[in-house]
């Protein structure tokens, strides 16, 4: 198998840049037809003794749920909760969507892209306690600033911990899919030679500079 990821300058602020994003797309690419594959993480998301090398995947009591999708698959995931009982679980904070298609020319490769998103009704959630606390606070004889401060406080700390408990649900599912398709035979990703036409390879500085000698080139 083969992994490729895709780079966003931004990686850094993901949580400021887009509240909405939880992890950069990860791009697979597995030798075997998109059938095979979408199956094979169906099986792995079972715990079984025959995948004894899967049971890190399911430390804490973590389950996996895959949906079947017209172009690929749908995949969330839960824990069991700390407190409160063995059959109670945490909610979904998030889900990973898999796209699948083959390679031009080659039905037996399997390129997978997979793209994540925060479930709405969860980040929403994380509004409801400050919302309760910030009325309270509200009607105290306290200056206004000191409480619209107070307020602010509580739904930034309360957002950013649902978010990151999402991305790090994120992060567990790309995980259990790399690792259940990791057994598949690696594939080779064809890479540019050295010397390619209409291909140059300078450095960024010189960018501009081979740009207009491009265009005096082609003004006439």
């Amino acid at each position: 198998m083969t992994v490729r990821r895709r780079r966003w300058p931004f990686a850094r602020w993901r949580p400021l840049a887009n509240p909405f994003v939880l992890h950069r797309p990860v791009a697979l690419v597995v030798r075997a037809d998109p059938a095979l594959s979408v199956q094979t993480l169906i099986e792995a998301a079972r715990p079984s003794t025959e995948r004894l090398h899967l049971r890190n995947l399911f430390m804490e009591g973590r389950r996996y749920y895959i949906q079947p999708r017209a172009t690929g698959f749908r995949l969330t995931s839960d824990t069991r909760q700390v407190w409160g009982g063995r059959r109670r679980r945490t909610g979904v904070a998030a889900a990973v969507f898999g796209e699948v298609s083959t390679l031009e020319g080659d039905e037996s490769i399997t390129a997978i892209r997979l793209t994540t998103r925060i479930h709405a009704p969860y980040i929403l959630s994380s509004f409801l306690i400050p919302a309760f606390i910030g009325s309270i606070i509200a009607s105290l004889p306290w200056a206004t600033p000191v409480r619209a401060l107070l307020i602010a406080l509580l739904f930034a700390l309360s957002w950013f911990g649902h978010w990151v408990n999402a991305a790090l649900q994120v992060s567990e599912m790309i995980y259990f899919v790399r690792k259940a398709l990791e057994h598949f035979p690696p594939v080779e990703v064809g890479t540019l030679p050295a010397s390619v036409p209409h291909v140059v390879n300078k450095p960024r500085d010189d960018f501009r500079t081979e740009w207009q000698k491009f265009y005096d080139e082609h003004a006439g």
